[in-house]
C-alpha cells in the first residue's frame, strides 16, 4: 500500500514545486514590471517639462505684454507642477518672476551650480526649498534665452518643478498590503516618498548593499525598514535615479504557506482515498487467494479421502503381507525348533539360532503393527499451540552430535518471531524426527543438512524445511514415495511406513507434507527438500 503512494507523494511534491516557482515568478515578473513602467511614466514627465520650458522660452518677448499671462497659463495648468517660473539676467538681476515671493537664497546656489545637461536643458541635484514656511522638494530646470533681448545683459529661463509630484505618481502603484514603488538617487537617497514612512531627501540606503551584481530582473534584499524584500529596480536615464519597486518576503511566503496547506490537505484526502482503495483491494486479493486455497485444500482432502478407501486394499493386503511374512517364518522355525528338540541328542546351539529368528521376526510384525497404532490413535483433539523454532532447536540439541560423529555439516535458518502452530507436539516431533532421520541415512559419506523456518502471512502457513545433500531420490520413487509400505531401502532395514505416517499426520494437523529432489543424474546438485506445513495457531 505504501508502495502505491510513492508516484502520487513525487507527482504532489513536484507540483507544489511549480505552484511555489509559479507564484515567486509572478511576483518577480510584477515587481520588474512595475519597476520598468514607472522609470518610463518618470522619464515621460521630463520630457513634459523640457518641452514646457522649450516652449515658454519661444515665446519669450519682454516687449509683449501678454508674456505673462501666456506664462500663467502654463504654470497654473493643473497638471502641470510648477512652484515657480522666472527669468534672470546672467548678472544675477530678476527680470521677471510668478511667485510672489522672494527667492529662496537655495535656488540662487542651485542656479551657479554645475549641472547635467540634458536636450538643451541644464538641470542640477533635486533639492527643498522654502515656501510659504513649507519645505519641498524641487527641481529645477534651466535654458539660456535667445540673444534678441531688450538688453545686452543675458537672460536664463529658469522652471522649479515641485517634486511631489513624482511621489504621487508612484504612490498610485502600491501592490496589496506591503508592496510600493519609490525613487532613488545614485548614493540611495530617496527623491519620492514610500508607503511605510521614507521621507524625501532625508532617507537612505546603501546602494552596493541594495542592488546585486548581474542584471538579475528580481532579487532578494533588505530595504530601508530593514525587512527582507522581493526587489527590482530600474534606472531612469540620464538623469541618474533609479525606481525600485518592492514587496515583503512575508507576504509573498505566505502566499506560498497557503498553497502548502491546501496542497497538504489534498495530499492527505488524497492519501487517504488511496489508502483505502489499496486496503481494500489488496483484502480482497488476500481473501480470494485465502479462499482459493482452502477450496483446494477442500478438495485435495475429498480426492485423499477417495484416495484412502481405494488404497483400502492396497494397505491391507500390505499390511497382511508384511505380518504374513514374518508370522510364516516364526512359525516355520518353531516347527524346525521342536523337531529338532524331538531328536536325541538335540543341537541346543541350532535349536537357538531357530529361535532368535523367531524372535526378529516376532519384532518386525509388532513393529508394523505399532506404527499402525501410533497413526491410528492421534488425533486432532491432542491439538495446542507449538513453537516451530523452539521445538527445531531442541530436537537438534540432541542430533547434532550424531551429525557430527557421520561428518555432517547442519545448518538451520530460523525466522525470528515465528508465530505458534497449531499442532500435537509428540506428533510434530515424530513427523521432523523422521524426517531428518531419512535426512542422515541419505548422506552415508557426509554432507549438510540444513532446517528452515519461514511465516507466510497471506495464507497463515509456517513452513519447516528440511534438506540435504544427499543421493536424492530418482523420479521413478518420487510418485510412490508417500504410499505405506513402500520403501527404497533393502528389505530389512525398514516397513515403509516412516514417510506415510508423517505424511497422513501432517495432513491430519490441517497441513502438507511435501518433497523436491534431484539425483547426480538429474542435476550438478543432488538432494532432498522435504517442506511441511502448517496452519498458525491464531
Amino acid at each position: 500500500m505504501l508502495i502505491a503512494l510513492v508516484p502520487l507523494v513525487f507527482l504532489g511534491f513536484n507540483g507544489f514545486s511549480k505552484g511555489k516557482q509559479m507564484i515567486e515568478d509572478k511576483a518577480a515578473s510584477y515587481l520588474t514590471n512595475q519597476a520598468k513602467r514607472n522609470a518610463e511614466a518618470i522619464k515621460l514627465f521630463m520630457i513634459e517639462r523640457v518641452n514646457d520650458i522649450h516652449l515658454i522660452s519661444s515665446i519669450w518677448d519682454i516687449s509683449e505684454t501678454n508674456f505673462s499671462a501666456h506664462i500663467d497659463q502654463i504654470v497654473n495648468d493643473q497638471h502641470r507642477p510648477y512652484v515657480d517660473v522666472f527669468i534672470m539676467t546672467q548678472s544675477g538681476q530678476f527680470v521677471f518672476s510668478t511667485g510672489e515671493e522672494k527667492i529662496d537664497s537655495k535656488v540662487l546656489e542651485m542656479a551657479a551650480c554645475d549641472t547635467l545637461s540634458w536636450q538643451g536643458i541644464k538641470m542640477p541635484k533635486i533639492f527643498s526649498m522654502t515656501k510659504n514656511n513649507n519645505y519641498i522638494p524641487v527641481l529645477m530646470l534651466s535654458k539660456p534665452l535667445s540673444s534678441g533681448t531688450v538688453t545686452k545683459d543675458r537672460h536664463f529661463l529658469y522652471c522649479l518643478i515641485d517634486f511631489r509630484s513624482i511621489s504621487v505618481l508612484l504612490r498610485d502603484n502600491n501592490m496589496e498590503a506591503t508592496g510600493e514603488v519609490y525613487l532613488v538617487n545614485e548614493e540611495g537617497l530617496f527623491l519620492s516618498t514610500s508607503r511605510f514612512g521614507a521621507k524625501i531627501l532625508e532617507t537612505k540606503i546603501s546602494m552596493k548593499k541594495q542592488l546585486p551584481e548581474g542584471n538579475l530582473p528580481a532579487y532578494q534584499a533588505i530595504d530601508y525598514r530593514g525587512k527582507s524584500v522581493l526587489q527590482a529596480s530600474q534606472n531612469v536615464d540620464p538623469f541618474g535615479w533609479i525606481v525600485m519597486a518592492d514587496q515583503d518576503m512575508v507576504e509573498i511566503l505566505n502566499r506560498i504557506k497557503t498553497l502548502e496547506k491546501k496542497a497538504f490537505f489534498y495530499a492527505l484526502i488524497t492519501g487517504g482515498l488511496v489508502l483505502v482503495l489499496a486496503f481494500f483491494i489488496s483484502t480482497s486479493i488476500a481473501n480470494m487467494v485465502k479462499e482459493k486455497y482452502q477450496r483446494e485444500k477442500q478438495m485435495e482432502f475429498q480426492a485423499i479421502q477417495k484416495e484412502k478407501l481405494a488404497s483400502m486394499g492396497l494397505l491391507t493386503s500390505g499390511l497382511a503381507h508384511e505380518l504374513n511374512t514374518p508370522l510364516a517364518n516364526a512359525l516355520l522355525y518353531t516347527q524346525i525348533a521342536l523337531e529338532e528338540m524331538e531328536e536325541q541328542p538335540f543341537d541346543k546351539e541350532s535349536i537357538s539360532q531357530h529361535l532368535l529368528t523367531v524372535i526378529d521376526e516376532i519384532k518386525h510384525g509388532s513393529s508394523v503393527i505399532k506404527n499402525l497404532l501410533y497413526f491410528s490413535r492421534h488425533t486432532q483433539s491432542d491439538l495446542q499451540t507449538v513453537n516451530c523454532n523452539d521445538l527445531l532447536t531442541k530436537l537438534m540439541e540432541i542430533t547434532i552430535p550424531h551429525c557430527d560423529a557421520k561428518n555432517i555439516h547442519v545448518e538451520m535458518t530460523l525466522m525470528p518471531d515465528i508465530p505458534d502452530v497449531l499442532a500435537d507436539p509428540s506428533t510434530l516431533q515424530s513427523i521432523i524426527t523422521n524426517l531428518v532421520a531419512n535426512a542422515i541415512e541419505a548422506m552415508p559419506d557426509g554432507g549438510v543438512l540444513t532446517l528452515s523456518t519461514r511465516y507466510i502471512p497471506v495464507l497463515k502457513l509456517v513452513k519447516i524445511e528440511v534438506t540435504d545433500s544427499g543421493i536424492g531420490i530418482c523420479q521413478e520413487d518420487m510418485s510412490n514415495i508417500f504410499n505405506p509400505f513402500y520403501s527404497t531401502k533393502k528389505p530389512g532395514e525398514g516397513t515403509g511406513l516412516g514417510l506415510f505416517i508423517s505424511y497422513e499426520m501432517a495432513r491430519k494437523l490441517g497441513g502438507d507434507l511435501k518433497v523436491v529432489s534431484a539425483t547426480q543424474d538429474d542435476a550438478s546438485k543432488p538432494g532432498t527438500n522435504f517442506t511441511l506445513e502448517l496452519p498458525t495457531g491464531g
